[in-house]
């Protein structure tokens, strides 16, 4: 029996810690969130309302203003650049 309530005790503070944990993170804007604060941040309506959206003032909080989120977003895609064959049967 005191096994399990060990169990229960770790098993709930455990809980309690994620619970936290998830409900402070939930509305951060993060380093992912680059190409869509790119695109809060280009629109002119929105940062003359960014009052009303909370979302506007946490991409400027985060990225400090549009070149820097662009830079971000950029970076986050992967390009393949296609090999380049070069003949040598041909002159270029």
């Amino acid at each position: 029996m005191k096994m399990r309530n060990k169990i229960l005790v770790v098993s709930a503070v455990i809980s309690i810690g994620l619970l936290i944990f998830i409900t402070q993170n939930e509305g951060t804007i993060k380093e992912v969130d680059a190409c869509l604060c790119t695109e809060i941040l280009n629109n002119e309506s929105f940062l003359k309302n960014q009052n009303k959206m909370p979302s506007v003032k946490k991409c400027i909080d985060k990225f400090k203003g549009f070149n820097n989120a662009h830079l971000k977003c950029i970076k986050s895609f992967d390009f393949d650049h296609p090999e380049i064959k070069m003949d040598s049967l041909k002159s270029i």
